[in-house]
């Protein structure tokens, strides 16, 4: 074998050669030998063994990397040998000593003098400052858990003989174990004192005031309430029932009242950070019930962001036809995530409407084809939807929290998943065919069967426009439509300049109807239709001359009559704690992981915080670290020196708005090689993806990054966030208040990687719309 031979096999057996160096320490040599490399040929086995014991023989050899050190370099001895190192080199010698028993060897030598070697551990150690300054400490959208520790702040007093004379003692904090009470000078006890309090008559701890001993730990002044609080933990001879009906009432109350201090703040900050993440959140969500064997919608959320970046209607209608949801209902508790796509071919018969899953496209073999023909046709929708589960736990909690009553909201009671979609239809709006295909004749499955959901949706009071307070009511009225003539209908619901009525589908009405409502002493009133569906027969009515009109004046009336009666029918009161009700179970089921930005001069220092789900999938091909989330292979620049990131300033100027991330994972080392976005959406690169792919030889990851601006400093929820907190602490209430200003952008970050495989497969390529310009082509 020649020398050239030789040098190949040990630069390929590099790795194992430097697993074996602390073998060959031990005098282990050929047990590590065989251990890593029984399977080699005896000529390789014994070169690698050769070159093992060369390294690890002592050398005097003086060591000097002035040649291409890149720092100061200094003079210094290392076991009586002369140095002439910089740092990086000093931290080579360091390290390789270590690795090598704290000896200077052949191997050490040849490390600190090989360039390539020290450009290595520069690399390395710049990549390694790359990662780190863009690592971010994450939280969970599940609530905080305390565990024990919980403690709430409760809204009675507490007295006993043996403190501070008999006087009622504000309660500052009540645990499973302990009790806190507040005065405003030092009590007269000592440590270790035992003290019997009287809790008083407490709906769901106890029937009558109650003693309970308690056993002084500490006395501390508390500056933040400006008062002496003092500290007791519970007498061991405590009753278990009493005991237990301490914990249960905390844990009910828990959400209703104050926590103790530091932990209403750390709730309230993280109920504040969840709610702005969902008020600019892309993704709408849709509440889902049981029903048969499945699921069925029943209503919508809507925020500002939501709204901006999706066709609602449209969005909605993707999802109404009803076999089509139930098809997709299965695939989402298969897979948790689905694309749906909802469009209109032409065809030579007409335009038809389908609605189909990309997984149901793939399994016809038409997903290339029917994407062609509804990026033809223009008139199409693709949303990803993401599945929840809803469990009782958190709508008990939703409940307590807005002081909801279950009973009258059983429908809200009864939601079972959360099903969170957005518009991706962008990815696919200049998509072609990058070969022909076949087309075969439109399956039936992929039809609309013209038989829908109604999907009812709420919103927040700035998006809602309506004038009036509406009351639900159910009467027979008759819409007049000639001389003798008239229709049948019912009263939905009534206001003092207009109503809804519910007539037979497909009804014909004019623009103006005369409207009769015997009950409400309503007769013959002119009305305009605002709106009509004939499929539904749903009719929106307003007055035609609302200062001629009596209705009005009639209607107002019959509610200072009746207002406990209409309180509970007001419409307004019941979307406000519908939307209430449901914002608080979404926020606690984001579906992709999310990046709370702050002001700040340097753009790395305002990535503060990352919410993800346990259950979430986005950080793919990276993962976390305890609770640090890594998000260079996301946001940071390729082949830098420094850790800095035009992709975020770009965001942050509001010039770039999505980006699509694309790594490859190769299968037989797991190496990442980083798709330029253009490479991978235009380029040949992507029919070399799909041969690699079809060799099973890499995995694709496309993970799409979306920046929203936030919509303002405060969300529909941050009053109720606070009210809790400016009961314990008026001063960090104003500072938290105050902090909401400083959020400027939320950053979403969700894996596509099902779909833009898929894409790949079916040989689908996108249309470069415009010549990249040099920035673009370099970046």
């Amino acid at each position: 074998m020649s020398a050239g031979e030789e040098q190949q096999i040990i630069k390929q057996y590099q790795p194992l050669i430097r697993a074996l160096i602390p073998y060959e320490q031990q005098n282990r040599l050929l047990e590590g030998i065989n251990k890593f490399s029984k399977r080699l040929p005896g000529n390789i086995r014994k070169i690698i063994k050769e070159e093992v014991v060369r390294l690890t023989s002592l050398t005097d050899a003086s060591a000097d990397n002035s040649a291409f050190a890149k720092f100061p370099v200094m003079k210094f001895k290392h076991f009586g040998i002369p140095m002439r190192l910089d740092k990086v080199g000093a931290k080579i010698l360091q390290n390789e000593t270590a690795l090598y028993q704290e000896r200077y060897t052949v191997g050490v030598f040849e490390s600190v003098m090989n360039s390539d070697f020290y450009q290595t551990q520069i690399k390395r150690d710049q990549f390694k400052k790359i990662v780190e300054a863009f690592n971010v400490e994450s939280q969970s959208f599940t609530d905080i858990d305390f565990g024990d520790d919980i403690a709430v702040r409760p809204n009675f007093t507490v007295s006993s003989v043996d403190f501070e004379k008999g006087r009622h003692c504000t309660v500052s904090s009540l645990s499973f174990t302990g009790i806190a009470v507040e005065t405003k000078r030092p009590p007269n006890v000592t440590t270790g004192d035992i003290v019997t309090f009287v809790i008083p008559e407490v709906m769901g701890l106890t029937t009558e005031p109650t003693e309970i001993t308690y056993e002084l730990d500490a006395i501390k002044y508390n500056k933040h309430l400006g008062k002496y609080e003092s500290f007791f933990t519970i007498s061991s001879e405590t009753d278990l029932s009493l005991l237990n009906n301490l914990k249960r009432y905390i844990k009910g109350t828990s959400y209703k009242q104050p926590l103790q201090r530091d932990l209403e703040i750390e709730r309230a900050m993280q109920d504040l950070e969840r709610d702005r993440i969902l008020e600019n959140s892309p993704w709408l969500p849709v509440f889902l019930s049981a029903h048969q064997k499945s699921l069925k919608p029943i209503i919508a959320l809507f925020t500002k962001a939501n709204v901006d970046n999706n066709n609602s209607e449209k969005l909605l209608a993707s999802l109404q036809d009803k076999a089509h949801f139930e098809n997709l209902v299965q695939e989402l508790k298969k897979y948790n995530e689905a694309f749906i796509f909802h469009g209109v071919i032409k065809t030579k018969s007409g335009a038809i409407t389908i609605t189909a899953t990309h997984r149901q496209l793939v399994e016809l073999g038409q997903l290339n084809a029917i994407i062609y023909l509804l990026v033809k046709s223009g008139e199409f929708t693709c949303t990803q939807c993401r599945l929840e589960d809803v469990s009782r736990e958190d709508k008990v909690k939703a409940f307590a929290i807005h002081d909801i009553p279950s009973k009258e909201f059983e429908h809200l009671a009864a939601l079972s998943h959360v099903m969170y979609c957005r518009d991706i239809s962008m990815y696919l709006t200049n998509l072609t065919l990058s070969e022909k295909c076949d087309f075969k004749p439109l399956s039936k499955t992929l039809r609309a069967s013209g038989d829908n959901w109604s999907i009812d949706f709420v919103m927040e009071d700035d998006l809602d426009r309506r004038s009036e307070t509406r009351y639900i009511i159910d009467k027979a009225a008759m819409i007049k439509v000639g001389l003798l003539s008239s229709i049948d209908a019912r009263v939905a619901d009534l206001s003092a300049n207009g109503m809804k009525l519910m007539v037979a589908p497909g009804t014909e009405l004019q623009s103006e109807v005369r409207v009769s409502v015997p009950d409400l002493k309503i007769k013959n009133e002119k009305y305009k239709v605002v709106h009509y569906d004939a499929t539904s027969g749903v009719v929106r009515l307003c007055l035609e001359d609302v200062k001629k009109s009596k209705a009005g004046a009639s209607v107002d009336a019959m509610v200072e009559e009746n207002t406990a009666y209409f309180k509970i029918r007001d419409i307004a009161r019941i979307q406000r704690s519908t939307h209430r009700f449901i914002w608080e179970l979404a926020v606690r089921h984001m579906p992709s992981l999310a990046v709370l930005c702050v002001m700040n001069r340097h753009i790395l220092d305002r990535l503060k915080t990352v919410y993800q789900s346990d259950s979430s999938d986005d950080l793919y091909p990276f993962s976390r670290t305890a609770n640090i989330i890594p998000l260079h292979g996301f946001f940071a620049d390729k082949a830098v020196a420094k850790p800095k990131s035009m992709m975020l300033e770009a965001m942050f100027k509001g010039d770039v708005e999505n980006n699509l991330v694309v790594h490859c994972v190769r299968k037989s080392d797991n190496r990442l090689v980083y798709i330029k976005e253009s490479d991978f959406l235009y380029s040949k690169l992507r029919t070399q993806i799909q041969n690699q792919l079809e060799e099973e030889k890499v995995q694709v990851s496309a993970t799409n990054v979306t920046a929203i601006r936030c919509y303002g400093a405060t969300t529909p929820l941050t009053k109720k966030r606070l009210a809790q907190l400016s009961k314990l602490d008026k001063a960090m209430y104003d500072k938290l208040e105050t902090m909401q200003a400083g959020y400027t952008h939320c950053i979403f970050v969700t894996n596509m990687s099902a779909l833009h495989h898929d894409l790949v497969m079916a040989k689908l390529i996108a249309k470069q719309e415009r010549p990249l310009s040099e920035d673009e082509a370099t970046a």
